[in-house]
């Protein structure tokens, strides 16, 4: 066997690794593809160390997540919600926070006592340290406590008296009876202070309500055009009037405030309810100082909105309001039309308002408000149909003229004067002097019998009576009798002459019908009472008788 060298061998797997390389680019190169490029990242990322990550001790995830950062942070020893010092370690069963809370009872105790700050002493035991006074131990410190401080139990002692010791002598000289006589005194000064601006606040604003009521006096408009009497000064006085007292109101309101808050600031019961009622306010002021100067540009414009709409309002009032009293005409337009019309334009220019107004405001860009208001939308709609037809009705009975006020009419089976046209009933009085009300949706599908415009019209309107008779008489025997015992009733016309002729056989009579003229509409029933009578007496004098 042929045994080869180790250097011969080496170099044989070099060339190898040559020829396999070249094989490799040629091919890569004939391809013609990014294969290489991407080895390359590949062996470049390989051949780049990723470094390690940082090691995280176990111990601190658990402590991120456990109520433990409460008891590293300590726990507050507080007196009149001031903190004095913190407390961090167990005593026996005891933990820190339960110290806490019971040295901050013990410290509170000790400083509404007489007992001097002199009296605090500091001792020390085996593993605490304590500052006591001449009756009990008011605070202790564990090794935990000083650890947590990076103090000696000692240092962290010296320095809790002291500090003790500053507060005491603040507490109590604030809650000295000389303090609380001096705050009293203050307020007693604020109170006749704010009294005083009072006064001069209601002398000013009584001396701008006279000021303003001389404006309305003695500025009115003497004009006879009734649109510059909407921009005279008196209806101006009323703006400012009202302005005055919005300010007014506002002023007593600051005033009672600033009264409360400072008062309550003298007082160290109350001093943090000074502070708490003065964030109260504050607060919500930056917020909605922030909110309002962002609404100003729709505020302005809801402002001139309103304007405009008011005084077109008012505009629409002057002119109908003219043409319903004759002293605007307008071609063929009728003056009972003109009170239905500022109503609806009334309603249009409202409806107009709320539209740009809802649009205005930012919560049209809301989803849900838009939701909320389609919802609200369908459900007035479809509530309020039968308003809607009514008032439809109403506006067609109005314009087509059907009756007016005082006008005697029979609407279906009611015959008696219309009192009241409104947008959604009509009321009639009846000729037994009821009040009847009826929808104007009924009204308008009703038969309507207007005797009022009858008679305006035709000059007249026929009344008819039918009658039978058992025997079969001539038409003309019978009416020269009907005809002279119905000229005999008065209100009934000689010219037209009452006409008479045969009318239909019922059950085996002969039917007659009698129909007159007449002007006397407002005592239809008295004047039919009359005729039939009259004609019964005289056909019953000629021996006929009326079935």
């Amino acid at each position: 066997m042929k045994i080869y060298s180790p250097l011969y061998i080496i170099l044989l797997l070099l060339f190898s690794a040559g020829i396999s390389h070249a094989a490799a680019d040629s091919t890569a190169q004939r391809s013609g593809t990014v294969v290489s490029a991407t080895a390359q990242a590949v062996e470049d990322t390989v051949e780049t160390e990723t470094p390690e990550p940082p090691k995280l001790d176990d111990k601190d995830v658990i402590n991120a997540f456990s109520d433990s950062l409460k008891q590293q942070s300590g726990f507050p020893v507080t007196v009149n919600k001031n903190e004095i010092f913190r407390l961090y370690g167990k005593i026996g069963d005891i933990d820190a926070e339960e110290r806490a809370v019971k040295t901050s009872k013990l410290l509170m105790d000790f400083f509404r006592s007489p007992a001097p700050v002199d009296s605090l002493t500091i001792v020390e035991g085996e593993t605490l340290t304590a500052i006591r006074t001449s009756r009990n131990i008011i605070a202790a410190f564990s090794d935990d406590d000083a650890a947590a401080e990076n103090m000696t139990r000692q240092e962290l002692a010296d320095s809790v008296l002291a500090i003790i010791s500053t507060q005491a002598g603040n507490f109590r000289e604030e809650t000295s009876g000389r303090n609380i006589l001096l705050s009293i005194l203050k307020s007693l000064a604020f109170f006749v202070a704010l009294a005083v601006v009072w006064h001069y606040l209601n002398s000013f604003f009584t001396l701008m309500d006279g000021w303003i009521q001389k404006i309305r006096l003695h500025h009115s408009s003497s004009s006879q055009n009734k649109l510059i009497q909407l921009l005279a000064p008196d209806h101006l006085a009323s703006g400012l009037g009202w302005f005055s007292r919005i300010t007014e109101l506002f002023l007593k309101i600051l005033l009672i405030y600033a009264y409360l808050t400072t008062v309550l600031s003298f007082f160290p019961w109350t001093e943090d309810l000074s502070t708490n009622l003065l964030a109260f306010v504050l607060e919500p002021a930056k917020k909605l100082s922030s909110e309002f100067v962002t609404l100003i540009p729709s505020v302005i414009a809801i402002v001139i909105l309103v304007t405009i709409t008011r005084y077109l309002g008012k505009f629409s009032d002057l002119v109908f309001n003219n043409i319903s009293k004759g002293e605007l005409k307008l071609s063929g337009f009728e003056a009972e039309w003109a009170e239905p019309t500022r109503k609806i334009v009334k309603i249009t220019l409202y409806l107009l308002l709320i539209f740009l107004l809802v649009s205005s405001l930012p919560l049209a860009n809301n989803r849900t408000a838009l939701v909320l208001a389609i919802i609200m939308g369908l459900t007035l709609s479809l509530s309020a149909v039968p308003t809607v037809q009514n008032i439809i009705s109403g506006i067609m009975l109005n314009y087509t003229g059907s009756f007016r006020i005082g006008d005697r009419v029979m609407l279906g089976n009611i015959t008696g004067d219309i009192i009241y046209k409104g947008l959604l009933v009509t009321r009639i009085k009846n000729l037994k002097n009821e009040i009847v009300i009826i929808s104007n949706k009924a009204a308008f599908q009703s038969k309507i019998i207007n005797y009022t415009e009858s008679v305006q019209k035709n000059g007249h309107f026929s009344l008819e009576l039918t009658f039978y008779l058992k025997q079969n008489t001539k038409t003309e025997t019978l009416r020269e009798l009907v005809t002279e015992a119905t000229l005999g009733v008065d209100g009934i016309m000689l010219d037209p002459k009452p006409a008479f002729f045969r009318a239909e056989t019922k059950n085996g009579l002969f039917g007659y019908t009698l129909r007159a003229n007449t002007k006397e509409f407002k005592n239809l029933e008295g004047l039919y009472s009359r005729l039939y009578q009259n004609v019964q007496n005289k056909l019953q004098e000629n021996n006929y008788h009326l079935l």
